[in-house]
């Protein structure tokens, strides 16, 4: 897995916003307890469509939300 920087993960989730957990940390950078959950669906929905590095990509996400574990929303997190 490659060292991904919160622009990284923000690039990589804008089209695979849910509404929900993902939208979050997408928009605010911030990780619940649903996020991984919510991430975890989303790769293999992913794999499911046949987008095997869109889902790796996403895989990856999943290891930097968990490496980071829950936060609140970060202040400045879409200039970050």
């Amino acid at each position: 897995m490659a060292d991904l920087t919160d622009h990284d993960v923000r690039a990589a989730l804008r089209t695979h916003q849910d509404g929900g957990p993902i939208s979050a940390l997408f928009e605010t950078g911030e990780i619940g307890e649903n996020t991984f959950a919510a991430l975890d669906r989303r790769v293999q929905e992913v794999e499911d469509q046949g987008d095997q590095e869109a889902a790796d990509r996403l895989g990856d996400i999943l290891t930097y939300a968990v490496e980071a574990g829950e936060r609140p929303p970060m202040s400045n997190w879409p200039i970050r």
